[in-house]
């Protein structure tokens, strides 16, 4: 398994408004809105090519805090992607996001911490 990126995930309750703040106050611009069920997702980008991922969830049972959420870690093959970090002692948090272009998942350690993994079909 290679890792093609690395990068934060910001939760927010207000993803227009918090997407407003990043484009208009620091300057990035929204790449891309990838579809995902019960999540609003924009995939930030500034002109060094850093990207930041904000989220916000509807899905009733969730109660994530507003602020860092986790890295997103892009990988190249997923199920290796899933073994490795589970050999971490992270866990896939609800089920996989699959679509034509991409398989998503988010990953949560004992500690709190998350991983949003994300694999881009070729």
């Amino acid at each position: 398994m290679t890792v093609t990126d690395f990068y934060p995930i910001f939760y927010a309750k207000d993803i227009e408004t918090e997407t407003k703040r990043f484009t208009e106050d620091f300057g990035f611009a929204v790449k891309h809105r990838p579809k995902i069920e019960y999540l609003d997702y924009v995939v930030l980008e500034n002109k060094n090519k850093r990207r930041i991922d904000l989220v916000c969830s509807h899905f009733p049972a969730d109660s994530f805090e507003e602020g860092y959420l986790g890295m997103r870690v892009n990988i190249d093959d997923y199920d290796e992607g899933v073994s490795y970090f589970e050999a971490q002692g992270y866990a896939i948090f609800g089920t996989a996001h699959e679509t034509e272009s991409s398989i998503t998942a988010l990953m949560t350690k004992g500690d709190g911490s998350y991983l949003v993994i994300f694999h881009h079909k070729k």
